[in-house]
């Protein structure tokens, strides 16, 4: 059943006008994605009024949590998360597909990421593959590193979280022990980012939340997920 869906999801997205990745090359990234912020899906997370939209990516990882109580009934403790990201917002630009496809790709590359790596590689469409860079945390906490791009300085986005709401019903649900991990807007930590982006947005996750308990699980494990990361920064910034 996930397969055909997939494969029909897939084979949608691939109508949609293709953007070679070298033409997104350099750093920042050459195109500018602020008209898609009309698109950006509602929530209950504060508006990023005054602000410009940068990047529009789309993560595909892991939330990370520990297991290490001798007590197989305590809570995983979450242990951070690490995402490869993908420039998805240069080849929406010109799509009259965009608004549907928003909706819908963090669900499919879920689905597709059930496959491992291969599955992903070959079910992203042709201008949805370009990696930018990565997400993780560093003894600081939550990091953007946009850094796959090739001219320095790239943005680094150092970032806390400012406010969260549960993420709505999502196609995946019914698949999940958990629920979706839940939407974020996080902001700038301490000064430290860079490259005109401090504000992101987690948006349209699939997957990524804490089981219930931590019985039959290894003290260290990684829940996939997938997000979307609307990035803003000034529109007087780079």
């Amino acid at each position: 059943m996930y397969s055909a869906t997939l494969l029909v999801l897939w084979s949608l997205l691939a109508i949609l006008k293709p953007v070679n990745a070298e033409d997104a090359r350099g750093c920042p990234l050459a195109a500018n994605v602020s008209s898609l912020v009309e698109l950006i899906p509602a929530s209950t997370l504060p508006c990023p009024d005054g602000l410009e939209l940068k990047y529009l990516l789309l993560g595909i990882g892991t939330q990370n949590y520990t297991c290490l109580s001798e007590d197989e009934g305590d809570t995983p403790e979450s242990a951070g998360a690490i995402a490869q990201l993908y420039d998805i917002g240069t080849p929406l630009l010109h799509d009259p597909l965009a608004s549907w496809v928003i909706e819908s790709v963090s669900q499919v590359a879920f689905l597709a990421s059930a496959g491992g790596e291969q599955w992903i590689s070959n079910f992203l469409p042709p201008g949805f593959q370009n990696s930018v860079g990565r997400h993780f945390f560093d003894e600081e906490g939550p990091m953007f590193a946009l850094d796959q791009q090739g001219e320095l300085p790239c943005p680094q986005i150092h970032v806390k979280k400012l406010h969260e709401a549960d993420a709505p019903f999502s196609p995946c649900s019914d698949r999940l022990v958990e629920p979706n991990v839940r939407w974020l807007l996080l902001g700038d930590s301490g000064g430290m980012s860079r490259g005109g982006v401090d504000t992101v947005y987690r948006l349209m996750t699939a997957g990524g939340s804490r089981p219930a308990t931590c019985r039959g699980l290894e003290p260290y494990f990684g829940v996939t997920y997938v997000a979307q990361y609307w990035m803003f920064g000034s529109p007087y910034g780079p």
